[in-house]
Parts: structure tokens; sequence; C-alpha cells
């Protein structure tokens, strides 16, 4: 498709010429970018939009998402935002009216920092409404689950079963499980049914049209194996508009190597080069790794999903193979604890890579500075500042957020900063993560001022944020990520939902 875009704000990411007035795109390739005269002066025939002003941007890139979760919470019960368990039954009772008997119940977004008392629920709280049914309730983080009675029977977890590695099993005074589970999801999901192939494919299809809308132009997405699978089959059906960038696990490592899977390998829209790692659990869930206990939990650190030598191992494994690695770590020990293993990996295997570590949530300066000198990339979550900031300055208190989502001090250092929404967990639209960055507020203007304000961004800022980096990090940064000749012609006009992808009008109001 050819075409010319006319009298716009266009934020090109591209240092050499950062504003313009309009751009020209042929053959899937963006053949000029200047004023409006200069672009009218172009000969050949191309359709042309007068955007009469508007903002355009390259593509937002939501570079850490679960996609084909948030495809299938769009078929869930959904327990975002209640502010009750009273709320969340009422949700669960509707839902169970409609399923068969046996049937799981899956739900997902209860929050218990929204409730009265901030009490988490327990089993008893889903057993009259499912005595038949097993049921699990995921947290809002996904970090930990809520299940009944049904579902702890249907797993064989009783008092008697061991707290897995890097999880726990909450239990009352007489070691009976509650029907919380801490960083142990699995021991529930391995007895849930498996998706097909077709739910997989649906379900990319459901996030997908979402996503468009919201000016996504390409995700990273951190899933297993079979995920992968049905996004591949999609792309090679053309039934995918999105550009995926595929993370796997360890466990799925040789499996995806087999399959294709593997750097500088893919197709346009798929590829993949990222092993995703696990130092640590969640704020919300009190797993967080750190360095000083919590301040409302005086004899809780959080738990070390993997430790430091368990992540050194995995990211030896990661570059042995050619993947780079993404290590989550929400605590600022956990951040740590992944810069000693990188370090440590690097030393044996030295090379150009291109990693990160995912939420960046609660960071010591000093571990800046050591993130920096590796050029590890920092993947953070602004729109988590909105909904984390009372429950951080209650969990860790308010000296320790000094340090806490702060993305001026990333910057500060030199450190490549790249943003996204960690979806489910928050809404994808890049815009809800932008206004975060830089008012560090919540859409009703709390706090006032904004929470540690000294840590805001400019819009520019934010905006590279969801475009430049993600292209670096994923190998594409040859041809994604900015608005300048010769490179892909993919961006989002804001104010009128016009959403690009590789030259085609993937979505328009």
């Amino acid at each position: 498709m050819n075409f010319k875009i006319l009298s716009s704000r266009i934020f090109t990411g591209n240092p050499e010429q950062p504003w313009a007035e309009a751009l020209c795109c042929r053959d899937d390739r963006i053949a000029a970018i200047g004023t409006n005269s200069q672009i009218n002066a172009i000969d050949g025939t191309c359709e042309t939009f007068e955007l009469h002003g508007r903002l355009v941007t390259p593509g937002f890139v939501d570079a850490h998402t679960h996609l084909t979760t948030f495809g299938m919470t769009l078929r869930w019960v959904d327990l975002n935002n209640l502010t009750s368990v009273e709320a969340c039954r009422e949700q669960i009772r509707e839902a169970a009216a409609k399923i068969a008997p046996g049937a799981w119940l899956i739900g997902r977004g209860w929050n218990h920092h929204l409730w009265p008392g901030e009490q988490e629920p327990n089993r008893h709280d889903l057993d009259d409404l499912l005595p038949n049914n097993p049921a699990m309730m995921i947290r809002t983080c996904g970090h930990s689950v809520w299940v009944n009675s049904k579902a702890l029977e249907q797993s064989n977890i009783t008092c008697n079963t061991p707290d897995p590695s890097g999880g726990r099993i909450d239990r009352d005074e007489h070691g009976n499980p509650t029907g919380i589970l801490r960083e142990a999801r699995q021991l529930i999901e391995e007895h849930i049914p498996p998706l097909t192939r077709d739910d997989l494919k649906q379900a990319v299809r459901s996030a997908q049209d979402v996503m468009l809308r919201f000016g996504l132009t390409g995700v990273r997405t951190m899933e297993s194996f079979a995920p992968w699978e049905a996004v591949s089959e999609l792309d090679k059906e053309n039934g995918l508009k999105l550009r995926v960038y595929h993370l796997v696990s360890p466990d799925h490592l040789e499996q995806g190597i087999a399959a294709g899977l593997a750097p500088g390998k893919g197709s346009e829209h798929v590829w993949g080069g990222q092993v995703k790692l696990f130092a640590d659990g969640s704020l919300g869930a009190a797993t967080a790794f750190l360095h000083e206990p919590y301040t409302d939990e005086p004899a809780n650190c959080g738990l070390p999903y993997l430790t430091t030598e368990q992540l050194q191992d995995c990211t030896e494994r990661a570059y042995q193979n050619g993947f780079d690695v993404a290590i989550h770590a929400i605590g600022d020990r956990a951040f740590t604890n992944s810069l000693d293993a990188i370090e440590a990996a690097r030393k044996k295997y030295p090379g150009a890579w291109r990693d990160s570590i995912e939420h960046v949530q609660l960071v010591r300066t000093q571990d800046l500075e050591r993130c920096r000198a590796l050029g590890i990339t920092a993947s953070i979550q602004p729109r988590f500042i909105m909904t984390d900031y009372k429950v951080a300055s209650a969990k860790w208190g308010l000296d320790r957020c000094r340090n806490a989502y702060a993305l001026r001090n990333v910057l500060q250092h030199d450190i490549p900063l790249q943003f996204s929404s960690d979806t489910p967990v928050e809404t994808c639209d890049p815009r809800h993560g932008l206004y975060a960055a830089v008012t560090r507020q919540t859409p009703d203007s709390n706090p006032v001022g904004g929470w540690f304000p000294d840590q805001c961004l400019t819009l520019a800022e934010a905006i590279k944020g969801y475009t430049s980096r993600h292209a670096w990090v994923t190998h594409r940064d040859w041809d994604l990520g900015m608005l300048s000749l010769g490179r892909t012609k993919e961006w989002f006009a804001v104010d009128t939902e016009m959403t690009i992808v590789n030259g085609d009008i993937a979505y328009h109001v």
C-alpha cells in the first residue's frame, strides 16, 4: 500500500529528525519524511490522509505481555477492580450457574488490597458457590491463586503436600490448605484440561483485536511452547497482524529449538530469541524478594523463585544456545541476584548479549550502576504505579519507595528503558502507561502532585519506552522502532485511532 500522511505532528523517534509534518510510504517502507511541501512534491499516485495536526508515533510495542492468557481472560470470570470479596462472589455465582457439572471455573483479577480490611479470601469463600466444580481464581498479579476445596481435592493437595520449590501453600492453624497458593499455580494447572490449538488461536485473535485498537503493532510475550505453536500456525494462515516476539522458558528451550524457535529465525511477524526466568514473585502477594523484610511483615523477605545459582545455570544454558535472557525481578534482592547470575554467566560465555530484567520495581542505587555496566535493558510497567503506589508504600515503606518504579533514576544511569503492561495484569492500552510515566498519578489525579514526582518522565521519553528499545532487544533495530527513511512503515495515529502494521491498515475508526 502506498500513501501519504500530511498535516500531522509526527514523533519519529529518530534523534537526527525528532519531528516531522508529513511522510510518504511506498512498498512497505518509508520513502520520504519531512514537510507537507516536500511530501506533496513527490510524484506518483498515493492515497492521502490529512490528519489536521494529530499526533503520529512509531507503532507502540507492549514489551511484556502474556498474549494468549490475555485472550483467554476475555472468556474467564472478570474480577478486576472489584472492591470486596462479596462483589467477587457475586461475579463467580453468576458464572457458576452457567457451567457444566464437574467443569473447571477459572477467573482472574481479584485484588484484596482493594477490599475493606485487605483480608485475603480462602477456599470457604468459594465452596458454597461451587461444591461440585473445581475453581481457580487468579490474583491480578498472576502470582497467587484462590481455589476451592474441590480444586484442592482434584489436584491432590492436602495437609501433607510439601511446598514446591520457590512457592508456598498457605495453611491454617491445623496445617490444612487455606485455598491460597503463592508461586505454586502449576500445582493446580497441571490438573486442568489443556487448551486445544483452536482455543489458543482464538485467544490470540481476541487479544489481537483489542491490542490493534490501542495502537499496538507488536508484543513481546512470555508464554509456554504451545502458545508459540498456535501463534506460528496463525501466522502461516495469514491471521496474524501483530508482530509477536516469543520468549521461551528453560523447560521448553530444547523443544523450542527443535521446532525452529531460535535467534535469527522466524517470519516477518513471529520470531524469538530470549529465555524467560523468574528471580522472585510479586509485591501484592508479598513474594517479591527483598534485601530487608517487608515493612508490614517483619518476618518476611519474600521468596526467591530461583536461587542465584539456578539463575546462573539457566542463563548459561541460554547463552550456550545463542539465546539472551529476560529475568523477572520485582524485589531489590531479586534484582541483585539477577545481576550476579548474568555477570557470572557472561564470564563463561562472553558475547554481545541483549538481556533484560523485567519489572525492576525496587532497586538499590548501587545495582543501577552495575546494570548500566552490563548493558542490561530495564523492562518496566509504568501502569503499575497507578495500582501499586499505596500497597508499595505500606509494604516497603516510603524510604525504600524512593527507589521504587524509579524511571528517572534508570534513565539518569544511562540504562536503556522499555515499557509494557504485563497484560492481563494491567490494561494493554499504552496511553495508560504513558500517563503514569509522565504524571505518576491515577486517572483521578492521585496522589496530588504525583508519587515521588522527581521520577516523572517527559512525554517524548515515555513514547521512546514504548517504541525504540523493544526493537533493539528483539534484534529488529535495523527496521523497527522509529519512523525514518527505509524503515518498515508502522505507526499509530493517536487521535484518529489508525494503526498501521507492515504497511497495511490493521485498524481504523
